[in-house]
């Protein structure tokens, strides 16, 4: 039973560091625009399937992350940096991609009147059940 125990507490660890690193990873994903003239108007850096992405009318390439705020773009051998204020909130993108340097602004999403939607999950188990099995009365 302890053994069970461990194993348990550790795939539990293991989920939970994961989650982590998925939160992480999405607090990049924005719409990042450039200054006039730049070679790109504005990138789309999204999170999909574990993976952040960058899409651009240049193309689109995965991001590997190399250190904090810092990624590499395998496509083009480029650098990509996240810049972020005082507060530390993430403000903006610097591209280093083939002797090209560019600096793009966070666009900001405007805020509605509108609550956005609580994700819903559905579980298998009867969770009417779980005060009863918790208090020990047993269930249906």
């Amino acid at each position: 039973m302890k053994k069970v125990t461990i194993l348990f507490s550790v795939f539990i660890a293991s989920c939970l560091s994961l989650r982590a690193e998925e939160l992480l990873l999405q607090q990049y994903a924005a719409k990042y625009k450039f200054p006039q003239g730049s070679a790109m108007s504005e990138v789309n850096v999204v999170f999909e399937n574990g993976v952040l992405q960058l899409n651009s009318s240049m193309g689109n390439s995965s991001l590997e992350k190399t250190a904090d705020d810092k990624f590499y773009m395998p496509s083009n051998s480029g650098t990509i940096s996240f810049i972020r204020n005082d507060a530390k909130k993430i403000t903006g993108i610097k591209f280093d991609v083939q002797n090209i340097s560019l600096d793009g602004i966070k666009e900001e999403k405007e805020i509605s009147g509108t609550v956005e939607p609580v994700p819903m999950y559905k579980s298998t188990f009867p969770i009417k059940n779980l005060p009863a099995m918790l208090t020990g009365q047993g269930g249906d």
